[in-house]
């Protein structure tokens, strides 16, 4: 039998900024919310909601689909009542706040990106779609892409998805798919199109649209962009600096041994509609999660940060006295060194790889992850074009001032007297 993901998701609440769709899906959030904790009637939300979004009971209804995706909000069946559940009122309240905005806007997109990640096709009353696949797949759909970004790189193609990513059955498959997509990667092929995606070109393009916007959060931590792995331009989702962390702290938290892919997590069975939106996906994230990914956040930033000297740092350090210490045979020398940006090395390499497909040598053609199989992965050194020791204070340096080269060609380029890229390669 054929399978593939069915979603009907709506939209994605916004709680920053701007004019969009989402983010008024936002502001209604935060209205329902009130009225929640009020103790409003649905019935009194929606003329609320007419009155103030100028929107009609069913465009209402559409919006709350929206909620109960997410994990925030839900009503059961036949009732007048709409329950906030623990993690959409930690939501409210966060985005309530007059905290630092940096720091309210991680805590908000960690939270939904957590809830997220507990979305299964297989709940007692599927939101927005309808309960097909219950019986058929142990997939938790966001779980399952937040990994596959953090394993492949931190990006992902549209063909990926439509050939392999979107036709995952059973959770136990994921390290298989990690594996058949680098293979593809590495080899240039393009996977074929699974055979049992809506058949409708559009429905098809609403899939892909919908589930990435919710994947993405509407563009808070994915960004698209053209890239030619398989020969060919076509659409791929990256992640961004703050999505490889935020995902790294969910998967963490939800999937403990997801980096020696081992105890994999799958859907699991709810009594009733109220558990799974109270204890399931709409459960609280402990505050334990926030102060981890704080402390990931800061670690990041002092890394990224580390070795980068402003030009007053670099006059200061020249001024300090070339002192030594004995000690033994050996000297202390204080002096002034200069280091790389190590998000800048980072981006570079996904860039070229992006490019390129594989991580490669650029004088010599030499390929780590040929030679050394999994321990070479992804494994390259970044030359400067421009070299370090001549640069004197913080200089601004892009992507294109970096060269992809193996370790030896990286000694022979810094050999005096200093010789390009292109000079080595012709030199070989």
């Amino acid at each position: 039998m054929s399978f593939a993901w069915k979603t009907n998701f709506i939209g994605y609440p916004n709680f920053f900024s701007g004019n969009k769709p989402s983010h008024k899906l936002g502001m209604f959030f935060r209205l329902i919310a009130r009225a929640a904790k009020r103790g409003d009637s649905y019935a009194g939300i929606k003329s609320q909601a007419k009155a103030k979004f100028k929107i009609s009971p069913h465009q209402t209804e559409t919006k709350k689909a929206a909620f109960q995706e997410f994990g925030l909000a839900y009503v059961i069946p036949r009732s007048n009542t709409i329950s906030i559940t623990p993690a959409g009122s930690q939501l409210f309240d966060i985005a309530e706040t007059a905290a630092n905005a940096d720091t309210k806007k991680r805590k908000v997109l960690l939270l939904l990106a957590r809830a997220l990640a507990r979305y299964q096709f297989k709940n007692p009353f599927p939101a927005g779609a309808r309960q097909i696949w219950a019986d058929s797949t142990d997939v938790l759909p966001y779980l399952a892409t937040f990994y596959l970004f953090l394993k492949l790189d931190g990006l992902i193609t549209q063909s990926e998805l439509f050939g392999a990513i979107f036709g995952l059955q059973k959770m136990k498959d994921l390290p298989f798919l990690v594996s058949k997509i680098s293979d593809h990667r590495r080899n240039g092929r393009v996977l074929r199109k699974l055979a049992g995606l809506p058949a409708d070109s559009k429905t098809l393009e609403n899939l892909k649209i919908y589930f990435m916007a919710h994947a993405g959060l509407d563009g808070q931590i994915l960004s698209s962009e053209l890239v030619n792995l398989y020969g060919f331009e076509e659409q791929c989702y990256e992640l961004s600096e703050t999505g490889l962390e935020l995902l790294e702290t969910v998967l963490n938290t939800e999937w403990p041994a997801w980096k020696k892919s081992s105890r994999i997590p799958v859907a699991k069975k709810f009594i009733d509609i109220k558990e799974y939106f109270d204890e399931g996906i709409g459960a609280p994230l402990p505050e334990l999660v926030f102060n981890k990914d704080s402390k990931l956040a800061e670690r990041t930033a002092i890394k990224n940060a580390a070795g980068v000297l402003t030009p007053e740092d670099v006059e200061n350090l020249c001024e300090l006295p070339r002192r030594s210490f004995k000690e033994g045979q050996r000297k202390m020398v204080t002096h002034a060194r200069a280091e790389r940006n190590q998000t800048l090395v980072r981006e570079a390499k996904r860039r070229f790889k992006r490019q390129h497909g594989r991580l490669f040598c650029e004088a010599c053609k030499f390929e780590f992850m040929n030679r050394y199989g999994e321990r070479g992965r992804d494994f390259i050194e970044a030359h400067h074009s421009k070299p370090i020791s001549t640069l004197f204070g913080s200089i601004p340096t892009t992507v294109d001032d970096l060269e992809m080269v193996c370790s030896n060609c990286h000694r022979m380029l810094h050999r005096r007297p200093w010789i390009t890229v292109q000079k080595l390669r012709d030199s070989l």
